[in-house]
């Protein structure tokens, strides 16, 4: 037990000896310790005490502090598990009991107050010996941990979900619906897979996550993320097949959207230019029947593939046979095939120095994440948004697939 001194003894030898615990930390001022040690002697048991002396005991931060660095030490040396810890917070200055309250809910699972109905004073006093009445009362933290779904809502809406995943995971051995915050926690993890586009992880960490949210959720009217985690594993799904698709391409534009939006622009830029390569590759993969995937053609493919593109001369087999075609290339290729977005590119980039398409590409190309030292920007990462929108069509003014925010509602 860990117990605040001060004031009438009775409340906390009542305590001490209805639960009978094995060590006694005793809260105390310099004034008090004696009152302290008197407790002590008067136990027909043998409790290890630990005295946790402050001096400044009608200050909260004097008081706080201390007994945030005393309870480790504590709790480290004697090696007694914070769950097996009552906490009673009767005693002492109300300073000392705030304290107490403060420093004790971060840690402890179980508090005691000694009352009674019988007071001196006309009743506004201290409780009548041989009258008093200790109250259990669970940490209101560990039932709800509040705090830390605030913190888990806000870590999840910055797409830190990790963060996220690892906080809900140290909560939920010290609250009641541990099972609950394991599943969340497996949630929050599959949408970190997902946000790093690691589709089979966030595919298989989606799918336990279900199946441990359903039993939970099925069947209530409560606020449920299982329809959160059901579409996401549909869109992960989509996504996690080997060649180029509309449905990853969509995910990877939003992807660089929510990037954007965490100020990663290095990052974001990256992801765009990504999905302008992979557009290009899905438009030629549909324009020669697919015998160019994800930018290549087999060497059992090149004879079939149309007299135009047979002729350029970035379209020539290399040792192995095999037709690799870069960003810039693939658009090339489809524009000598017809195709009136490549078309349109081209002549863009036939201006040469005027080129807006190159302009935006080559400040990506020399970025410090590509081949260069300068950061690109949120400015260049908007003139990349521009070039991807005009020439692409693009759709870019919002995410088409988004992460849903953490409902605190869902651990209530």
């Amino acid at each position: 037990m860990l117990v605040s001194v001060g004031g009438s003894e009775p409340p906390i030898l009542h305590v001490l000896r209805t639960y009978r615990p094995k060590h006694v930390w005793y809260f105390c001022s310099a004034d008090s310790r004696t009152q302290a040690e008197k407790i002590q002697e008067q136990l027909d048991w043998h409790p290890a005490p630990r005295f946790i002396e402050v001096d400044r005991f009608e200050e909260l931060g004097p008081c706080y502090r201390i007994l945030r660095q005393k309870i480790r030490d504590i709790l480290a040396e004697t090696k007694v598990p914070p769950e097996e810890v009552l906490v009673d917070y009767t005693g002492g200055t109300k300073t000392m009991s705030a304290a107490l309250v403060l420093a004790a809910i971060e840690l402890f699972q179980h508090f005691t107050y000694v009352g009674g109905e019988q007071r001196d004073k006309g009743g506004l006093g201290i409780v009548m010996s041989g009258q008093e009445r200790g109250v259990y009362q669970p940490n209101p933290w560990s039932e709800l941990a509040i705090r830390e779904v605030e913190r888990a809502r806000d870590l999840w809406a910055g797409c830190q979900f990790e963060v996220a995943a690892k906080l809900l995971r140290e909560v939920a051995p010290r609250v009641p619906l541990h099972h609950l915050f394991e599943a969340l926690a497996t949630l929050a993890e599959a949408m970190a897979a997902r946000h790093r586009l690691d589709f089979p992880e966030a595919t298989r960490r989606l799918r336990e996550a279900i199946g441990r949210l359903s039993p939970i959720f099925e069947g209530t009217h409560a606020a449920s993320p299982l329809p959160l985690a059901e579409d996401a594993l549909e869109v992960c799904e989509a996504c996690a097949a080997d060649a180029a698709s509309p449905a990853l391409l969509r995910e990877l534009l939003d992807n660089a959207l929510r990037t954007a939006a965490q100020g990663r622009y290095e990052d974001a830029a990256a992801r765009l230019y990504r999905a302008m390569e992979m557009q290009a590759q899905i438009w030629l993969a549909e324009k020669t029947a697919g015998l160019f995937v994800n930018g290549r053609c087999k060497p059992e493919n090149v004879n079939q593939l149309p007299d135009a593109l047979k002729t350029l001369p970035f379209c020539r087999p290399n040792d192995r046979g095999e037709i690799k075609l870069s960003f810039e290339q693939c658009l090339l290729a489809l524009a000598a095939i017809g195709h009136p977005q490549a078309k349109a590119i081209k002549a863009d980039i036939d201006l040469g120095e005027k080129s807006r398409f190159r302009t935006a590409t080559e400040k990506r190309n020399s970025s410090i994440l590509a081949h260069g030292v300068l950061p690109i920007g949120r400015y260049g990462f908007d003139q990349m948004t521009k070039i991807a929108s005009e020439f692409f069509g693009f759709d870019l003014s919002r995410e088409e697939n988004p992460i849903p925010p953490l409902d605190p509602a869902w651990f209530e």
